[in-house]
């Protein structure tokens, strides 16, 4: 029975992605990529029971031998968190913006609470620069010491500010970041657990979680697919 509840869900995400391509490019098709996600659930219940004996196929390879007695713990310390570091340049001057370029910087640091420092035209003029640009993805506040307040993804703040006339910079000078209707503000300390890390995205809708050291300082990001393929990588090796 569980099984076909597993087949139900690797048909209902392919009509669920076929459905957005059709309505984003008026065009049918289905990705093998798609066959992938669809199949990931089936596998991981698979891999779980030690069902599974041998998996090949679109771009995945997954073989057990024999099913292990022992459960996977996510508390072990081999599945701690293992956060993709991000690089984060406080704005300047417009000047500086080749220099985000040539360094890739992920991130555009803003801090809250530095009244007449900020214009909502020079940061339009840095998001337009840089969101071209596949390295660029966030927007970060921080307070002056470097504390993580809140991070945003880009694209997405310079479209409020187009679209919707957002001025940043009243937020910013307030101190009035965290209501941002997209703003991510929950976080996980470095070192944390992959359990840890899940339950918070789980509790927040995330797909990806901020990760902070000692002093509340960004350190980098770890994201939902990348904890689930460690496990399943996990998994993996402790059955063979």
């Amino acid at each position: 029975m569980t099984m076909w509840i597993f087949v139900a869900v690797f048909f209902a995400i392919l009509f669920v992605l076929a459905l957005i391509h059709y309505r984003l490019n008026k065009e049918f098709k289905i990705e093998t990529s798609w066959l992938a996600l669809g199949l990931a659930p089936v596998v991981i219940w698979l891999l779980a029971t030690g069902q599974l004996a041998e998996f090949n196929g679109f771009g995945l390879a997954f073989k057990l031998n024999q099913a292990t007695a022992l459960p996977v713990s996510l508390q072990q310390e081999g599945s701690l968190i293992e956060p993709e570091q991000i690089s984060a340049n406080e704005k300047e001057g417009l000047s500086k913006i080749p220099a985000f370029v040539e360094k890739k910087v992920a991130a555009l640091r803003l801090n809250i609470n530095k009244p007449n420092y900020y214009s909502n035209w020079a940061i339009k003029q840095y998001l337009q620069a840089l969101t071209p640009y596949p390295f660029f993805k966030y927007v970060l506040f921080t307070r002056t010491s470097g504390e993580f307040m809140g991070i945003m993804d880009a694209s997405q703040l310079l479209f409020e500010m187009r679209e919707n006339n957002l001025d940043i910079v009243a937020r910013l000078e307030s101190g009035n970041v965290t209501t941002l209707g997209d703003i991510t503000t929950a976080s996980i300390e470095q070192g944390s657990s992959k359990e840890k890390a899940l339950q918070l995205m789980s509790h927040n809708n995330l797909s990806e979680l901020p990760v902070v050291n000692e002093k509340k300082q960004l350190i980098g990001m770890v994201e939902r697919d990348r904890i689930t393929s460690n496990i399943v990588a996990e998994l993996v090796a402790a059955n063979k």
